[in-house]
C-alpha cells in the first residue's frame, strides 16, 4: 500500500491505457480496502454544464464505478449536485439529468445509478456536525451520499474563482452539499465570478473556512470512510458548473489518488504551480493557507510525497 501516489499519462501501450493506470493507482493506494459485499458506494464526480467543453471522458469514471462493484457485488450511486444557476430556464432536475447524459454520464454508460446529489429536487439532505467551534455549527449533506456506506470523490481537477482549485477538499465537501446548503455556505457570494468580477478577499477567506467546515461534516456523514481521485486532465481556468472554459492551463499530468485529501490536494497543487506556475486565481486565494487550515482541522496531513508511477 501507498498512501499517496501519481500516476502519469507516459508510456500509453496497449496493456497499459489510462484505464489500466486508473486502476493500477486504486489498487496501490487500496481504494477497496473499507468495502466488503453488500456495502453502497457513493461516487461523486464532476458533470459538466452545457457549453463546457472539457469534461472528463465517462470512461475514466467507469473504471473505478466497476472496482466498486466488484468488491461490493452491488452497482454504485454516481451523483453531482445542480446547478445553482439555471442558465437554460428549463426545470432543473431534468435540465441537469438531461445535460449530464448528452455528455454521456448516465447510469448505463457509467455502470452505476446516476442521479443528483440531494434527491431531484436538489435539496434533500441530512443535517450533520461539522465540529467544535464551526461557524456552521452543521450542514445538509445530500441524501445520494450519506445514504451511503462509503465515498469515492472523483474530482476532475480544475480553477475555482473562491476556492482557487477544485480538487478533493472542495468536491469533497461543499460539493456533496444539498443545493440549499451550499447557498448558504456561499452566503450570499456568486460562485460565478464573470468577466473580470471578483470577491472581495476577505469574503473569499470566510468562504474558504466554511467550505473547509463542510468536508468535516461530509466525513462525519461517511464514518471517515472516503477515498479521493484527482484527475489532473484538462485543467481549465473555470470549473464544470461554468457555461463554457478558456482553453485548459495544462492538458494532461494523470491522476493523483490518496485517502487524505490534505496531501492529495497539495501534491496536485504542486504539480500545476510546476507546470503552470502563472494559473490565474491561485495568488488570490493563497491556496497555501487552504491546504494548512485543513490540516489544522483534522483532514490530513501535509508533506507526504507522491510515489510516481507511469
Amino acid at each position: 500500500m501507498s498512501e499517496l501516489v501519481w500516476v502519469d499519462c507516459q508510456g500509453m501501450l496497449f496493456d497499459n491505457t489510462v484505464a489500466h493506470k486508473i486502476r493500477r493507482l486504486a489498487d496501490k493506494t487500496e481504494a477497496t480496502r473499507d468495502l466488503s459485499e453488500g456495502m453502497r458506494v457513493a461516487l461523486k464526480v464532476n458533470a459538466a454544464e452545457e457549453g463546457y467543453a472539457y469534461g472528463l471522458r465517462p470512461g475514466f469514471i467507469r473504471v473505478l464505478s466497476d472496482l466498486a462493484k466488484e468488491a461490493t457485488q452491488q452497482r454504485p450511486v454516481v451523483c453531482d449536485g445542480q446547478r445553482l444557476a439555471d442558465y437554460w430556464k428549463q426545470t432543473r432536475g431534468n435540465a441537469f439529468k438531461e445535460v449530464a447524459s448528452l455528455a454521456g454520464y448516465d447510469g448505463e454508460t457509467l455502470h452505476g445509478h446516476f442521479t443528483i446529489n440531494g434527491g431531484f429536487s436538489g435539496d434533500e439532505g441530512e443535517l450533520f456536525p461539522c465540529g467544535a467551534d464551526s461557524e456552521l455549527g452543521g450542514v445538509e449533506v445530500g441524501t445520494a451520499v450519506c445514504r451511503c456506506d462509503a465515498l469515492w470523490v472523483l474530482s476532475h481537477v480544475t480553477l475555482h474563482p473562491l476556492f482557487g482549485m477544485s480538487g478533493a477538499l472542495l468536491n469533497g465537501g461543499f460539493d456533496c452539499l444539498s443545493g440549499r446548503a451550499r447557498t448558504r455556505v456561499l452566503e450570499g457570494l456568486s460562485p460565478y465570478q464573470f468577466n473580470g468580477q471578483q470577491a472581495a478577499s476577505e469574503e473569499r477567506k470566510a468562504f474558504r473556512n466554511r467550505a473547509l467546515e463542510t468536508h468535516c461534516a461530509v466525513r462525519s456523514a461517511m464514518e471517515d470512510r472516503v477515498y479521493y481521485i484527482n484527475y489532473i486532465w484538462d485543467v481549465t481556468p473555470q470549473p464544470e458548473y461554468y457555461p463554457f472554459s478558456e482553453t485548459p492551463i495544462i492538458e494532461n499530468l494523470g491522476f493523483v489518488a490518496s485517502h487524505d485529501p490534505v496531501a492529495l490536494d497539495a501534491a496536485t497543487y504542486a504539480l500545476i504551480r510546476e507546470h503552470a506556475p502563472e494559473a490565474a486565481w491561485f495568488e488570490d486565494t493563497a491556496f497555501e493557507e487552504i491546504l494548512e487550515r485543513a490540516e489544522g482541522l483534522g483532514l490530513g496531513s501535509l508533506g507526504k510525497r507522491p510515489e510516481h508511477l507511469s
